[in-house]
């Protein structure tokens, strides 16, 4: 991981694992916790939406329609504008999900652009992913 090792570092990463650990436990409500109220997001599959409230619709109907849904994502590179209190994460993530029966494993890289709130907490304003792999297991 290619990084500074600073207080914003320090705390984007600590973020991002407690991000997976929401998802690993299906908590919609934790999961969007880390989102601004403006979040975006294009999905691997090419979905595009916006909104924290729509994120909360869309986490819940993956839970309740896929038993197995799993993400994960892992830092690879992140980038810091301290005086903006911006950063840019770039990583990998990993995937299990379930359709009509079959397991599939997918895999691609996402770019991500963390904003720091005014009480110190670094949000997720948008997401962008892009799948590179896919195997039916």
């Amino acid at each position: 991981m290619k990084l500074r090792n600073n207080q914003y570092t320090q705390a984007i990463v600590l973020a991002r694992k407690q991000f997976n650990a929401a998802i690993l436990l299906r908590n919609v409500d934790a999961i969007c916790a880390f989102f601004c109220d403006d979040y975006q997001i294009v999905t691997a599959s090419g979905v595009q939406s916006k909104g924290v409230d729509e994120q909360r619709r869309r986490w819940s109907k993956a839970f309740q329609r896929d038993p197995i849904l799993l993400y994960r994502r892992r830092t690879r590179e992140l980038r810091c504008n301290e005086h903006f209190g911006t950063a840019e994460e770039l990583g990998n993530w990993v995937g299990r999900i379930s359709s009509n029966q079959q397991i599939s494993l997918v895999a691609g890289v996402y770019s991500a652009k963390w904003q720091k709130q005014d009480d110190g907490r670094w949000l997720i304003q948008a997401e962008v992913f892009t799948m590179l792999r896919s195997k039916v297991v």
